[in-house]
């Protein structure tokens, strides 16, 4: 079976191996659960310790891979030594500090922030939530209006080839073209202390395939939080499941 097909979730990972992992760690639905608002989402102080020791038992082969913007990511996790990519990769970011240029000029994303508010601002419940380099529509609150809004985002990008639209759960995000976890793990397998180890990924949403599809082909783990198809080979069916098996992940021999 091919890393393109979906194909059935298997038990646990193997620990087997551990010491040569390279883990990367999706933040919302993962280390953290899914809330009402995004401002909301807490990481738990033991998951953040059991990330901390992690980083420290695979010479800081550790990568946070999050939908948010970095100082977000800083903020809510309180893992700012963590190297990290933000913005589904449109930021990188390694554990020593350096960060890699950003892939798209802010000009154009307060451009589309503001063709955005004209075309859905007025609808009740919808957030529209301005980063660095992409502009995030959540509807949580109002999921009746996914169809208006995914519409809203097909057309603005219809016009600009440098920008894309992904949706995830109850969110529509408007980010630079390039920007992709998949190319983000990619970047830092590229990279010390990363390089030449076994690519782990674990994930929830559908923001998420194409780094389960990157790690798949580098013969890797990926791990499918929740229900839903997925190109992951492993899964847990929660949040909670998955952070108890990263607990023993952290303090493997």
């Amino acid at each position: 079976m091919t890393s393109d097909s979906p194909s059935p979730r298997r038990p646990q990972p193997d620990l087997t191996n551990s010491s040569r992992l390279a883990v990367f760690l999706d933040i919302d639905g993962t280390l953290a659960d899914i809330v009402a608002t995004p401002s909301q989402a807490k990481v738990p102080h033991a998951t953040r310790r059991n990330v901390e020791a992690l980083a420290r038992r695979l010479d800081g082969a550790v990568a946070l891979i999050s939908g948010r913007h970095l100082d977000d990511i800083d903020a809510m996790t309180g893992l700012g030594q963590i190297a990290a990519a933000g913005i589904h990769g449109a930021q990188l970011r390694t554990a020593n500090g350096v960060s890699l240029p950003d892939r798209l000029g802010a000009d154009l994303v307060s451009r589309v922030e503001g063709v955005l508010a004209d075309r859905i601002g007025g609808l009740s419940g919808v957030f529209i939530e301005r980063k660095p380099l992409s502009v995030a529509v959540h509807y949580r609150a109002c999921p009746d209006n996914e169809e208006v809004i995914v519409r809203a985002a097909r057309d603005i990008v219809a016009g600009h080839t440098a920008l894309k639209y992904i949706t995830g759960k109850r969110v529509v995000e408007i980010l630079p073209a390039v920007a992709s976890k998949g190319a983000a793990i990619a970047h830092f397998m590229e990279l010390e202390p990363f390089k030449g180890r076994i690519p782990l990924f674990a994930g929830d949403d559908v923001t998420d395939e194409d780094g389960f599809m990157l790690v798949n082909a580098m013969d890797g783990i990926s791990i499918k939080i929740g229900e839903g198809p997925s190109r992951a080979a492993f899964g847990f069916e929660t949040a909670a499941a998955f952070r108890r098996w990263l607990d023993t992940l952290a303090s493997a021999k």
